[in-house]
């Protein structure tokens, strides 16, 4: 882990911490305020520690006395309870209320460190990584099927209605998703809308709290290649990030260096998130003939086998865009 991330990580765990005691503090001080009853319970419970100290200074009847002094507490605490439910409060409105309860805020539990911190330190590096990321987010709103009216595909197929079936289906994988949702294979002629709709998916899958890495795979591999041969020392693992993030998104699949290191990385990226059951969308223009031609079997037939593949069709959007766009003469 890197530390300048994990310092972070630690800080942000640590300011929880800060605000659960700071706002456990400011319910005592209300309630005692509006509750008397309760503020003489709360009292005598802070008496507890120097009533026990006495005890076992004293040395006579230890454990009598400690079974008597704990009775006595968990009743005053049922009392509490009962008259902050009859004011309308909730009966654990006096409790520690931390972020993560696992390790009360502290970033390690159970002799290692938690997955809240964890989860914190891959959430930090995911967003140290994705602010060189050469795409923008989009929104299903944006994405018109107008585009693809009134055409066909090369098998005579409608253009609109595969692509409104496809922009549904993203749609509702967005809706859905969760660690365990699919992979997507989006393949079909430039221009199509590939990139627009997994990135729109991005977008709602970072809404639900998720982690999403998103970039053209010859800029994150160019990145991996870097950090592997020690040409640059950077602040992340970028491939131990691309193994691990909820939802990884690699654009423009095929555009690549064909280079045995490449080659290797996308196959162990494919590879070893279908095995550990993390959603992968891979947008590419080759089509399935192509993907053949280009990529070895191993990676031919766990793109095919596992992945979910939409065909894009249509004409492309961005010339239609830029002809539309362009001036009278």
């Amino acid at each position: 882990m890197n530390d300048l991330i994990l310092q972070e990580a630690q800080r942000t765990i640590s300011s929880r911490r800060l605000y659960a005691k700071s706002e456990n503090e400011r319910r005592y001080c209300e309630i005692n305020e509006k509750i008397p009853q309760i503020a003489e319970i709360n009292r005598q419970l802070a008496q507890t520690a120097i009533k026990i100290l006495d005890t076992l200074k004293e040395g006579e009847n230890v454990q009598q006395r400690l079974e008597v002094l704990q009775r006595q507490n968990l009743e005053a605490q049922e009392i509490s309870a009962k008259l902050l439910q009859n004011y309308g409060y909730p009966s654990d409105y006096l409790d520690m209320h931390y972020t993560c309860e696992q390790c009360q805020d502290t970033g390690y539990a159970n002799g290692g460190m938690c997955d809240c911190l964890k989860k914190l330190f891959a959430t930090l590096a995911v967003n140290k990584m994705n602010e060189h990321a050469q795409l923008s987010l989009s929104s299903f709103d944006q994405f018109s099927l107008e585009y693809y009216r009134n055409k066909t595909d090369a098998q005579n197929n409608d253009c609109y209605t595969v692509m409104e079936s496809i922009l549904r289906a993203c749609q509702g994988y967005a809706q859905k998703f969760s660690a365990n949702s699919p992979s997507l294979l989006f393949y079909g002629n430039t221009g199509l809308g590939k990139t627009h709709l997994s990135l729109s998916i991005a977008n709602e899958v970072l809404r639900k709290g998720y982690d999403v890495i998103y970039d053209s795979i010859i800029n994150l591999l160019q990145q991996v290649e870097r950090e592997h041969f020690g040409r640059e020392k950077t602040e992340v693992d970028t491939l131990e990030l691309l193994l691990h993030v909820d939802l990884l998104i690699l654009d423009d699949l095929g555009t690549e260096f064909d280079t045995p290191f490449y080659v290797s990385t996308i196959y162990n990226i494919i590879n070893t998130r279908i095995n550990r059951g993390l959603p992968t969308i891979i947008n590419t223009n080759l089509d399935l003939m192509g993907i053949r031609r280009r990529y070895e079997e191993r990676i031919v037939s766990r793109l095919f086998a596992v992945y979910e593949c939409m065909h894009f069709v249509g004409s492309d959007i961005r010339l239609m865009k830029k002809l539309n766009s362009a001036p009278l003469v």
